[in-house]
């Protein structure tokens, strides 16, 4: 299946900001700020499901990244806080499971390139789009990504069709059933049924 390289991260003087987004949510970018945070250096991916305002459903997986200067010390901000970047892969639909290792780390060199563009311009940055590429990921798939309620509301109508004409079908041809004038009492106001009679010798109290 496909997933997006992605990346989120602070800046010098600008706070976490979304620095690599799929295309598929070119618009969307911010959700990734608003679900993702940082977790321990050096620990396992964490997976995070993701809804855009529109509809479109991400499982994202990332790790938790330390930003290096050059010469391998850490990259700090204004305040000297040392500076984090949280990078990884999303794809549509939902699932609790990571995707593979090796396709995590081919995520970072697409996440330290747009990155290095992000600190060239913070002021004026605007998250980059990534291209999909093939990745290994088990789990639930959903190719389309979106729910789509109109096509919900339309499952529910037929359904209750079904039941309503199975429910007549029952009343009116199970065995011994009189439809006569009870059927048209149904569609003609003016109509009436009897009521019904009772024979007295097949009639018992329990």
């Amino acid at each position: 299946m496909n997933g997006w390289p992605v990346a989120v991260a602070a800046g010098r003087r600008r706070d976490y900001s979304t620095v690599l987004a799929p295309d598929i949510i070119a618009t969307e970018y911010g959700v990734l700020v608003e679900s993702l945070s940082p977790g321990p250096v050096g620990g396992p991916a964490r997976v995070r499901a993701v809804t855009t305002a529109g509809g479109t459903r991400l499982t994202v997986a990332y790790r938790t990244h330390p930003l290096t200067n050059g010469d391998g010390s850490p990259l700090r901000d204004e305040q000297g806080r040392p500076l984090l970047m949280m990078y990884g892969l999303a794809r549509t639909g939902t699932t609790t499971n990571p995707p593979a290792e090796a396709d995590l780390d081919h995520a970072r060199g697409p996440a330290l390139a747009a990155y290095r563009e992000f600190l060239a311009g913070e002021e004026a940055f605007r998250a980059l789009p990534s291209r999909p590429v093939p990745v290994h990921w088990a789990g639930g798939s959903d190719a389309a990504g979106r729910r789509d309620p109109r096509l919900f509301r339309a499952g529910l109508a037929a359904l209750a069709v079904v039941v309503v004409v199975a429910l007549i079908g029952w009343f009116f041809l199970r065995p011994g059933a009189d439809p006569g004038p009870c059927l048209t009492a149904r569609v003609d106001a003016k109509a009436t049924c009897p009521p019904p009679t009772l024979d007295p010798a097949r009639t018992t109290v329990r």
